[in-house]
């Protein structure tokens, strides 16, 4: 009996610390732990380095509640068993008026303490939670490669976290500086919407190649309007054996009678993310950029504007 109360309030302390210590990482300023990294601190280092690599420590805290859990359920049927028959309605009822302990001690209360105060607990546990998170390595490493492999398979991850995390952390940092009046309520709002858009896929914001007019050189002007007008698209593609090189506007087919000078065409990959492709267009001085696939083969076409619409709405 006596063994199986101490495993009881071993499990309901692993329960209380990785409840409490998941939602502690998520809540504290990242900015904070960096600086305590350049004063010298090894453990704070530590500690920035599992936040760069939020699979591990949710695959440690997961971990960790299943081992809690099954050390408190082990430990509550144990004891109902040792004080009543075995097969009885207590080893039933046992755990059912366990819960409500179980769950206001082990999730909601550590879990109230850290998100209040997250930065002064993890200083407090920081070097227990780095030796769980060593201990429980193995197992967090085997987690985190089945995330890459179901990322690879279904295009999505079961720890989509690190997104959440720098979000959060830069929309504090923006909201203390609209508070502090370095920065205008516009501003914050494009930020914000940068963070939302910005890790789209670019080849949402395009269009289709086929639904975009494409010439051959020479450019025939009589032949390129034709085609501009049967796509209805003010971009016009220019192609060499076959391989889109560059492009030019249906407004400079108005407005020319000689020969066009067509731009060259940036390149990116269709997988490419929104504000990649925006700042790619901007460094190379392009207006147009053309998302390509495996083995070259284009798949969606794109414009600045198409890339900064959804920025300034």
């Amino acid at each position: 009996m006596l063994i199986a109360t101490l495993l009881f309030f071993f499990g309901l302390l692993l329960s209380a610390f990785f409840s409490g210590t998941e939602t502690g990482l998520y809540r504290v300023s990242r900015m904070r732990l960096v600086l305590d990294a350049l004063g010298g601190s090894r453990s704070s280092r530590a500690l920035v380095w599992l936040l760069n690599r939020p699979a591990i420590f949710v695959a440690t805290a997961l971990v960790g509640n299943n081992v809690a859990n099954y050390v408190t359920s082990f430990a509550i049927v144990s004891a109902t068993g040792f004080l009543f028959d075995t097969g009885s309605m207590a080893e039933l009822l046992g755990p059912i008026f366990l819960t409500p302990v179980v769950f206001v001690f082990g999730e909601l209360l550590p879990k109230y303490l850290f998100y209040h105060a997250p930065y002064r607990l993890l200083r407090s546990t920081r070097i227990l939670l780095l030796g769980f998170a060593i201990v429980l390595a193995p197992v967090s490493i085997v987690l985190g490669a089945l995330g890459v492999v179901l990322r690879k398979i279904t295009g999505k991850t079961p720890f989509p976290v690190r997104l959440t995390m720098a979000k959060r952390e830069l929309e504090k940092v923006l909201q203390a500086g609209q508070e502090a009046g370095i920065l205008a309520e516009g501003q914050r709002k494009f930020a914000r919407q940068l963070l939302e858009v910005g890790n789209r896929r670019a080849i949402l914001f395009g269009v289709s190649v086929s639904r975009v007019a494409q010439v051959e050189t020479p450019i025939d002007l009589d032949r390129a309007k034709n085609e501009a007008r049967k796509c209805n698209h003010s971009i016009i593609l220019v192609s060499q054996k076959e391989k889109i090189v560059g492009y030019f506007r249906y407004a400079d087919l108005l407005t020319t009678t000689e020969p066009i000078h067509w731009q060259p065409v940036s390149e990116a990959k269709a997988d490419d993310r929104h504000l990649r492709v925006l700042l790619k267009l901007y460094d190379v001085g392009s207006e147009v950029a053309l998302l390509t696939g495996e083995g070259g083969k284009p798949k969606g076409l794109v414009t600045r504007r198409q890339l900064l619409e959804p920025l300034i709405k």
